[in-house]
């Protein structure tokens, strides 16, 4: 992962508060028509490592809290490189001595059972894919090799996995070639878009999210204009989702949004942009939402994303959701950042503080207080 990358660059310039009150009153508003489609039904879904977990009680256990606590979506990364290897058009783990799809056969049957839809989440393209080798989350050197897999993998689920992200923060350097390329993204987009349209036409595609900063280049861009260059690009009709991301940092779900600031809000930028390209009748999917909870004592340099008290973390997450369904018409599907870590991030590490449980499955108060109303959604 590289969450570090993604929030490091932006958190030391002076926009950031203090730390608010444990609790805020959020306005109470009609809800708005849920007239854009794919914005309709329960908006309640979390993030999971199911790939990573070797015990199969633990990826039982994941999924039965998550089915406990009335979410009904997980976003799952399904990695190219460990499916297609050790060469193109091959599946087979030679390391394993096993083929490379069954793994993620068994996740897409414990999803089904568990009654949970599930967005797949695809980049790291395999090393037979790219002469660099220096950067494994960057593209393909072929577009045509990663739409054949597409193909194959939206085929393969058809009808049990209908909706698929199209890789991940783009718009950092570190996730792509080394500098942001919305032209060369879009270029990605439109390949992906016509071959899982080809698979299954009923699926929908989830553009990348955008990695939240306030630069302008030449190593990380802003994510409002990225995604202006990506429409100028022809990106328009090549997503029938757009992914964004929504941490709260220290702020309450209703601070404002402004440029200089990251906070929940801020997705109200990346919407007026698609407003303004004629795009207002795509819905915006929240890939990575959340507060941090870090502990009091956690180094400052460590406080990539700010921190809250477990009481603010639960009590804002369920507050953010309400505020985005009283006032955003367009917003769907809420994936929270994250459920539970295997284990490998060490309490000393920020990131570790977004869990809705531990690694040993105790539940933290947000999934209490998640608990507490998504099944009422």
């Amino acid at each position: 992962m590289t969450r570090r990358a993604v929030i490091g660059v932006t958190v030391t310039l002076p926009v950031l508060g203090a730390c608010l009150a444990d609790t805020v009153a959020v306005p109470s508003l009609p809800a708005p028509s849920r007239a854009v489609q794919n914005t309709e039904g329960n908006p309640w879904g979390t993030n999971t490592f199911l790939h990573k977990e070797v015990e199969a009680w633990k990826r039982e256990q994941t999924l039965s809290m998550i089915e406990a606590a009335g979410f009904t979506w997980i976003k799952q990364q399904f990695p190219w490189e460990e499916i297609e290897q050790p060469r193109k058009g091959q599946f087979f783990d030679v390391k394993y001595v096993q083929g490379t799809w069954e793994k993620f056969d068994e996740l897409v049957r414990l999803a089904g059972l568990s009654g949970l839809k599930m967005i797949a989440r695809v980049d790291r393209p395999p090393a037979w894919a790219r002469l660099d080798k220096t950067r494994p989350q960057g593209p393909p050197d072929n577009l045509n090799d990663l739409g054949d897999f597409l193909f194959l993998l939206a085929s393969r689920y058809k009808g049990r996995v209908n909706h698929f992200q199209i890789w991940n923060e783009p718009n950092l350097g570190e996730e792509w070639t080394g500098k942001p390329d919305p032209v060369g993204y879009t270029a990605m987009l439109k390949v992906a878009y016509r071959r899982i349209k080809e698979a299954n036409p009923q699926a929908s595609v989830l553009a990348a999210p955008l990695a939240m900063n306030v630069e302008l280049g030449p190593i990380h861009l802003n994510e409002m204009d990225f995604l202006d260059q990506m429409y100028l690009a022809g990106a328009k009709g090549t997503f029938d989702i757009l992914s964004a991301n929504a941490y709260g940092m220290d702020r309450t779900p209703a601070d404002p949004p402004s440029r200089q600031i990251l906070n929940f809000r801020r997705v109200e930028l990346l919407r007026a942009v698609m407003e303004k390209h004629g795009d207002s009748a795509t819905a915006v999917w929240f890939n990575e939402y959340g507060w941090n909870a870090s502990p009091k004592d956690m180094p400052r340099e460590e406080l990539i994303w700010q921190r809250v008290t477990d009481r603010q973390q639960a009590d804002w997450t369920v507050e953010g959701v309400d505020y985005a369904r009283r006032n955003w018409p367009w917003a769907g599907v809420f994936c929270t950042w994250y459920f539970r870590q295997v284990g490998d991030i060490s309490p000393s590490k920020s990131e570790y503080y977004f869990r809705l449980v531990d690694p040993d499955f105790t539940p933290r108060p947000v999934y209490h207080a998640i608990k507490a109303v998504a099944g009422r959604k």
